[in-house]
């Protein structure tokens, strides 16, 4: 879910307005690594990568609860069950629904790149087979990429994103066979810049954000199968007809989009003088511009002011970073680290150690004495 990436050299001008506490789009609600890229055969269980939810349910439109027996490996596939076991005998046990179902999602969220399942849905009328990234920001806001498949009638895919919260930018798509009787490649290249859905290898579909802003929290990546009501004629009613209902799912990827090669980042500050207040010194530490400095390196920052926390997502080094204001501790990647000084604030701005930060990126410092500028640089693998 990345292709955005041309680097150039960024010269910081002393008049450049950042407001490092202002929140931004987020990426993260909270700080643990994204996932990498992968293939799974599904062939059985990877308890590391993958949970089955049990013992709840989303109520509203969801007719079932989750159970983890209803996600079963068998024949080299991954297989959802919906039925009404053992919820006929008593609904306590499938969280006060009349049926159960399987859902299966990855233990870890996953940022831009490529999502892929091969797979074969279900038929019938109010039923729909899902396969999608769900993600929620730091202010609790819904971010998800869907790939749908309404058993009401399987000849037809349908396509749709969340950002904050907000949908409603579905597209039916009509795919010229019938998903229920075979299995078939799904896939969705997530970028900033766009998302693509393609059905076994064609691009069948493209949002670029013009009918509204795209996801940017990375998500768990999940496969499920549910029964609908009260959709009001999206999905159908489901009503049981006896028969237990699978859909099967083959393998399912992802591949996380890379940085180019050989590429160089850089981003250059002015040493802090009367007019050109950027960069600046606490005894002998350097103090650097938390936000510019960061969103100039092209990772995500994000501000969480219940926690007074500043959260930062670097895909390119694979580090996560959380800054408090006033506190010297900070975490990488969930490990403490100790700063020389604290995280201060200077006009609305977050200031950091320099040197802690660059080396948490696996970025270098340069120093120029002559022009009082220091240039922050790391190559792209």
């Amino acid at each position: 879910m990345k292709l955005r990436r041309r680097w150039t050299a960024l010269i910081v001008s002393a008049f450049t307005a950042v407001a490092l506490l202002m929140p931004l789009t987020a990426m993260a609600e909270e700080a643990a690594p994204l996932g990498t890229s992968f293939k799974d055969q599904l062939d059985k269980k990877d308890a590391e990568r993958w949970y089955s939810s049990n013992g709840w349910g989303n109520g509203g439109t969801f007719l079932n609860g989750w159970r983890d027996d209803h996600v079963v490996f068998e024949d080299g596939k991954l297989k959802l069950l919906l039925d009404d076991k053992p919820c006929a005998d008593d609904q306590a046990l499938c969280s006060g629904q009349p049926y159960a179902s399987g859902e299966y999602a990855t233990t870890q969220k996953y940022g831009y790149g490529k999502f892929e399942a091969r797979l074969k849905a279900v038929k019938g009328v109010g039923v729909v087979t899902g396969f999608f990234t769900y993600g929620t920001d730091a202010d609790g806001k819904t971010h998800e990429i869907d790939v749908e498949i309404l058993g009401k009638d399987t000849t037809k895919l349908e396509t749709n994103y969340f950002t904050k919260s907000v949908g409603m930018h579905s597209t039916v798509i009509p795919l010229g066979f019938d998903a229920a009787d075979d299995f078939h490649d799904y896939a969705f290249e997530w970028t900033p810049d766009y998302i693509k859905w393609y059905v076994d290898g064609k691009l069948v579909h493209t949002e670029t954000g013009e009918r509204g802003e795209l996801p940017s929290a990375p998500g768990h990546i999940i496969a499920n199968l549910w029964p609908a009501t009260k959709t009001n004629g999206w999905a159908g009613d489901y009503t049981h007809q006896g028969e237990t209902l699978v859909a099967e799912f083959d393998w399912m990827a992802y591949t996380k989009a890379e940085q180019p090669q050989g590429e160089v980042q850089s981003v250059e500050l002015q040493v802090e003088d009367p007019n050109k207040p950027l960069i600046y010194r606490i005894g002998q530490t350097e103090m650097a511009p938390l936000r510019y400095l960061m969103e100039s390196l092209n990772a995500k920052v994000e501000w969480n002011g219940a926690k007074q926390e500043i959260h930062v997502i670097d895909e390119a080094s694979g580090a996560t970073l959380i800054f408090k204001a006033g506190s010297k501790t900070a975490a990488v990647n969930g490990k403490k680290l100790t700063l020389a000084e604290p995280v201060t604030l200077r006009n609305g701005i977050a200031y950091v150690p320099l040197a802690a930060l660059a080396d948490a990126v696996g970025a270098k410092v340069e120093r120029d004495a002559q022009n009082q500028s220091i240039k922050i640089s790391r190559g792209l693998a």
